[in-house]
């Protein structure tokens, strides 16, 4: 495979992977808060049963929990199809 290709796949990769886990990431960060309070979480302060400190609270925790794993999941890629792409 050209080294071209390589770093096109590798860029594919981590990309795809560091979306894929964001979202992950986010949607079980929900699912957590739905169980645990038996309620949605508060992504919208429209609705009476949350308010705006809520929605804020809710946005600014899951905004950072997804970035840190971005980051994370980011730098493991690069250094696993870094690996890879050596071999």
């Amino acid at each position: 495979m050209k080294k071209q290709n390589k770093e096109y796949l590798q860029s594919l990769v981590i990309t795809g992977g560091t979306i894929l886990g964001a979202f992950l990431v986010r949607k079980g960060l929900e699912e957590l808060y739905e169980k645990k309070t038996g309620e949605e979480a508060p992504k919208n302060p429209y609705p009476e049963n949350n308010s705006l400190k809520e929605a804020l609270l809710w946005t600014v925790a899951t905004g950072v929990v997804a970035s840190v794993t971005k980051v994370l999941l980011r730098y493991t890629f690069t250094a696993g199809s870094e690996k890879a792409i050596e071999n």
